[in-house]
């Protein structure tokens, strides 16, 4: 009998939400995001928009996996947000993309992690990949979004 279900992985999502942000901010990510994306994004909209993901991230983390498919669309949005928005872009660019260290030794770890806790719940397959699905097509929404704004 297991004696934890795991589900503290969705805090800590949680938790490297703020801290992802916050590494942003302070490394240019908006500077970044103008020049390579062409994203204009300005101060206020960046923290109200962090800061909704934040509260969304906590509140689904409360859910645990009891209703396990909203708990996982954030784990899922920043895996995507790992790899296509700052290892690649690092990677293909040869220069630190604001975020990568967060999105490398936070994100990576723990949002995989949350799928592995989910496996070993038992959460249905069909959760995992409606989760997996949503938290792509949110992760692509904010960035279409974001660039749709920005003109």
């Amino acid at each position: 009998m297991r004696t934890s279900t795991g589900e503290w992985v969705l805090w800590i999502v949680a938790l490297s939400c703020a801290l992802h942000a916050t590494e942003e901010y302070l490394t240019g990510w908006q500077q970044w995001a103008l020049e390579m994306l062409g994203i204009a994004m300005p101060t206020g909209l960046f923290v109200v928009a962090n800061a909704v993901l934040v509260i969304a991230a906590c509140c689904f983390a409360s859910l645990g996996w009891r209703q396990p498919v909203l708990p996982l669309v954030i784990p899922a949005a920043t895996l995507i947000n790992a790899v296509f928005f700052h290892l690649l872009p690092t990677l293909v660019q040869r220069r630190v993309s604001p975020g990568v260290y967060t999105a490398v030794f936070l994100y990576l770890p723990f949002s995989s992690w949350a799928f592995v806790s989910a496996v070993r719940q038992g959460v249905a397959k069909r959760s995992i990949a409606m989760a997996f699905a949503a938290g792509t097509l949110m992760m692509l929404g904010v960035v279409a979004s974001a660039k749709f704004l920005s003109g």
